[in-house]
């Protein structure tokens, strides 16, 4: 069993841009309410529970994982840049970015999210 949670943030904090904008406001499925929400975030979110493949002598060798990573900022263009990082980084450990998602300004928080889907069969980790 691999914890993805932990993998996707290790890898996430890893990045220089990510951990310079996002500093320690990268969190699991939400961001707590006595969190710093002025500033840049960044939410890994489990959409489903891992899914057993590949199979050798009726094994589960690995899983497929779903998982949606969220970027929520005052500043739309901070959003962008941080997730085209975080889809170089997805695809560094085996996840490809699937359609669909949400990239929306929401007024009454002044904030910009955007929500992208990844899948992926990591199998660098599996090795």
């Amino acid at each position: 069993m691999i914890d993805i949670l932990n993998v996707i943030y290790t890898t996430l904090s890893k990045n220089d841009i990510i951990h310079t904008t996002c500093e320690e406001r990268i969190k699991y499925y939400d961001f707590p309410g006595t969190g710093d929400s002025t500033k840049t975030f960044l939410l890994i979110i489990p959409l489903d529970v891992p899914i057993p493949t590949n199979f050798s002598s009726n094994e589960s060798r690995m899983e497929d994982f779903l998982v949606q990573i969220d970027v929520q900022s005052n500043d739309r263009l901070i959003v962008k840049k941080i997730q085209d990082e975080v889809r170089k980084e997805m695809k560094q450990i085996g996840f490809g970015q699937l359609a669909g998602g949400l990239d929306e300004y929401f007024p009454e928080t002044g904030r910009f999210v955007d929500a992208r889907k990844y899948s992926g069969l990591p199998y660098k980790l599996y090795q």
